[in-house]
């Protein structure tokens, strides 16, 4: 369950499921994006730290970024543009 209800927060979790992340994925993500730690994110979840920092490894892989800097920056950038067949 995602826990945010600000405008802005329904934008990055909109944004979030166009990334294709898992729920639990993109509810840590949009903690990260709001300025949480990894352990803030544990305290807030009620999950242990260790299964935080798995899921953000999940999120870097899926995401094809190295930092929780450049996931974040992948809520705010244009949707990418899907493979398309040139006719000819």
């Amino acid at each position: 369950m995602l826990l945010f209800e600000d405008e802005s927060s329904r934008l990055r979790i909109a944004n979030l499921e166009r990334l294709g992340l898992t729920p639990r994925q993109a509810e840590i993500l949009a903690w990260v994006a709001q300025g949480k730690t990894n352990r803030d994110i544990s305290r807030i979840l009620g999950l242990s730290l260790r299964t935080v920092e798995k899921h953000m490894e999940h999120v870097l892989e899926h995401l094809g970024v190295e930092t929780r800097t450049a996931a974040v920056a992948q809520l705010f950038s244009p949707p990418r543009a899907s493979a398309q067949p040139v006719e000819g």
